[in-house]
């Protein structure tokens, strides 16, 4: 393993996002066409765009890493002061900015917004970004808002009781506080939408820990342990969310299902990750690596912010015109969809990243989440 200090941002890492991202939005087409269209006309491989709710639990492992990375090269673990002053300014204009245009687009094309979204409840709750602790208005006004929410409320938790306690007891006594507070949401009855993900968070900071700290493990291991995670994660989600799934009726069990399918999720995500800011050339991975430092993934990944908050009130509009080839044709109705929709998300949420993101972010990469 090389000793010299780690950089506190990989290219590789924009890849990652910017492909999640754009999994994200075919994931939302694949919710929409499933719901217009008879689930017997679509193909088996279209289906493959099920698994959104991974992707979105990539994400929280990646802001994780990220905002780790930085605080694990110093000695003692210190925070800044004005941290979350910083992701303040990160996240809050764009997603004002995109709450009032998905709002403004409501009122021209109410098809566009989900139920109760006018709800002055709805309203309030996404103001202060609670409304995730709600199910009636979780994924009100923009679905995709739930997360924006969770994370908002996750770097609180990790300024205030994450690093302190990393800073005084260790890991163990972090990864236990992060475990109650994963559950305490249950006891007041707040939905909290996938509380369990501040755990998958913890899991990029203890890999941003270790990339800072490398541990003693051959390369080739490594990436063999990373390889065979991401299959048994990957084949893992493919077994218990196709259709003829027994889920469990319990609640609980159902839940401690998902929590476990998540968390060697996040697993995989973390050993990719250590794989690819420590030994990037090591087979079978090295093409991967260069495939997703590559130009082109990079920039998708430095507006995936955008391209999140924006799309899915883009999608709800372009499926309602849609929406007659997709009930008379789906499969001519998806590449249709692809070369008009995907174009027009992804442009408009540059232009959007132009004006409500970039003018907030850090003038230099600093392991932003």
């Amino acid at each position: 393993m090389a000793s010299s200090k780690p950089p506190t941002h990989y290219p590789f890492v924009d890849g990652i996002r910017g492909i999640t991202a754009l999994y994200v939005v075919l994931n939302h087409i694949w919710t929409r066409f499933v719901v217009i269209a008879e689930a017997g006309s679509l193909p088996p491989w279209f289906h493959l765009l099920k698994f959104g709710h991974a992707a979105v639990a990539i994400f929280i492992v990646l802001s994780g890493f990220c905002l780790m990375l930085p605080i694990a090269q110093r000695t003692p673990l210190v925070l800044r002061p004005d941290f979350l002053k910083r992701r303040a300014r990160r996240i809050l204009p764009a997603y004002f900015a995109a709450m009032g245009l998905s709002l403004l687009l409501g009122l021209a094309f109410p098809q566009t917004l989900p139920p109760h979204s006018w709800e002055w409840q709805s309203l309030l709750t996404h103001l202060f970004l609670v409304h995730n602790w709600v199910p009636r208005w979780s994924i009100s006004i923009n679905g995709p808002f739930w997360s924006i929410a969770l994370e908002w409320q996750i770097y609180f938790i990790f300024a205030l009781v994450l690093i302190p306690l990393r800073q005084r007891f260790g890991w163990l006594t972090t990864l236990l506080a992060a475990g109650g507070i994963s559950v305490l949401p249950l006891f007041f009855n707040l939905g909290g939408t996938n509380p369990w993900f501040l755990l998958l968070f913890v899991q990029g900071m203890l890999t941003a820990e270790w990339v800072s700290h490398p541990p003693r493990v051959a390369p080739g291991r490594l990436a063999a342990v990373a390889v065979g995670l991401a299959l048994l994660s990957g084949t893992l989600e493919i077994m218990v969310w196709r259709d003829s799934f027994p889920w469990p009726s319990t609640p609980w069990i159902a839940n401690a299902l998902l929590v476990g399918l998540d968390l060697l999720l996040g697993c995989a995500t973390g050993a990719l990750l250590l794989v690819g800011a420590l030994t990037p050339q090591s087979l079978p991975l090295r093409g991967i690596f260069s495939l997703l430092s590559s130009r082109t993934l990079v920039l998708l990944g430095s507006f995936s912010y955008s391209i999140y908050l924006l799309h899915d009130p883009l999608l709800a509009l372009g499926i309602h015109y849609a929406r007659v080839l997709i009930v008379t044709a789906p499969l001519q109705a998806f590449p249709f969809v692809l070369a008009t929709l995907l174009p027009m998300v992804l442009g408009l949420s540059w232009l959007f990243h132009l004006a409500f993101e970039r003018p907030f972010l850090q003038k230099k990469p600093t392991g932003r989440g």
